[in-house]
């Protein structure tokens, strides 16, 4: 019976973490036909001319890319896996 609880108890914590990763963690969403990060503690250089999701945030203060957040698309979500059968 104990074993059990413990078990509950790991579950419903690891759920927890799982949780509030994904909704406080840097997010992904459409913008203007790509995809981009927003993330508070790193955005890309202004002058970014790698090809991938860049990163940005809101605030002038930054000295990476800046986004207006009223612009923002649909927050992206990665295509589902097929399982091989």
């Amino acid at each position: 019976m104990v074993t059990f609880n413990i078990d509950l108890v790991m579950i419903v914590l690891a759920f927890t973490i799982g949780y509030i990763s994904d909704n406080t963690g840097p997010q992904k969403y459409h913008h203007r036909g790509t995809i981009v990060e927003v993330n508070r503690k790193y955005q890309c250089p202004t002058y970014c001319g790698v090809y991938h999701n860049h990163s940005v945030y809101y605030v002038a203060e930054s000295n990476g890319m800046i986004i207006d957040g009223d612009k923002l698309g649909k927050k992206y979500k990665e295509p589902k896996q097929k399982r091989r059968k």
